[in-house]
């Protein structure tokens, strides 16, 4: 474990170095370029209440907790709407690790723009707003966030050697189709599933496979179709050892876009590397029951009673209680 946890000290230290002095990257083996992306870290800016701040100040271990969005862009210029909305807490002791999916059609208050699904606010505002609304409607102390677009999350899967998923037979062609929507953009030629079951998925075959909604439990199923691929990228990481460091530093670092400095991914990768804890907790919201789907003006929204919502949400992140709907 020490030994792990020192590997990973020394690739840090080594990308801080990288990072800030252009002569030592070319004398460096691993040359990775990645700029953090800048916040107004102030709570004001960040929507975290007073009432939020002195609750998490009275606890002894309070989990770190991440945002972490994955855009539907598809062109580089693009003011995307964000896919995935998930809240990644990490236990700073333990290193335990929850994913909190929350729903993209979730009907919230979004600051300067009114209610609207709350997978808006990424586009209206990029990382900023995106992490203001959900910490506002859900009282949470968010400070940083990663996001990754269709390309970029392929890239990720694709350096850890691809994931493994159990593909369902009536998800096929759904998930094939999303394959040759993005081939037309990227001019890469499709390589379909073909069959059903257990097997390796390749990047865009897996980002392809989270976008599914239009079989099973619509997007509900999807947000647990994006957990399934998290939680085996993060077993990846997990048993690849010190050879995942060249690996993280050179592949997947460059393509996730993040405002968390050096020392910070330090502290969350370390957690996700060194914990001993094999199961990742996973919860999404809103809960069954706490939830009704309505139009309004004609566009389809997730209605949500947010007291309750938010209650849920902390009794997971914050109290280690198991989510229950109705």
């Amino acid at each position: 474990m020490k030994k792990l946890w020192f590997g990973f000290i020394l690739m840090v230290v080594s990308y801080h170095v990288n990072a800030q002095d252009t002569t030592a990257v070319a004398a460096s083996p691993v040359n990775i370029k990645r700029v953090a992306v800048q916040l107004n870290r102030t709570p004001e800016a960040l929507g975290i209440s007073q009432k939020t701040r002195d609750r998490v100040k009275a606890m002894t271990n309070p989990p770190f907790n991440i945002a972490l969005f994955a855009v539907d862009r598809r062109k580089d210029d693009d003011r995307a709407n964000s896919d995935v909305i998930m809240v990644i807490s990490i236990d700073q002791q333990t290193g335990k690790i929850k994913m909190s999916s929350i729903m993209r059609d979730t009907y919230v208050n979004i600051e300067g723009h009114g209610m609207d699904k709350i997978n808006a606010a990424y586009a209206f505002g990029g990382p900023q707003l995106a992490i203001k609304t959900i910490n506002q409607n859900f009282d949470l102390d968010i400070k940083d966030y990663m996001n990754v677009d269709f390309y970029s999350a392929a890239k990720i899967v694709d350096a850890l050697g691809g994931v493994n998923v159990n593909v369902k037979d009536p998800e096929l062609p759904y998930l094939n189709n999303y394959l040759n929507e993005v081939a037309i953009y990227d001019k890469i030629p499709a390589v379909h599933v073909n069959n059903a079951g257990l097997q390796k998925l390749t990047g865009r075959q897996a980002v392809a496979y989270t976008r599914i909604r239009g079989v099973g439990n619509g997007d509900y199923e999807r947000t647990e179709r994006q957990r399934t691929v998290l939680v085996a990228l993060f077993s990846k990481l997990k048993s690849s050892g010190q050879e995942v460091f060249p690996v993280f530093a050179s592949q997947i670092l460059p393509n996730l876009e993040t405002s968390m400095a050096n020392m910070t991914l330090m502290r969350f990768a370390g957690s996700v590397l060194n914990s001993e804890n094999k199961v990742i907790d996973q919860a999404r919201f809103p809960l069954d029951g706490q939830s009704v789907g309505k139009r309004i003006n004609n566009i389809w929204y997730l209605t949500v009673d947010l007291k309750t919502t938010t209650n849920s949400i902390h009794n997971f992140i914050y109290k280690n209680m198991k989510p229950v709907g109705k």
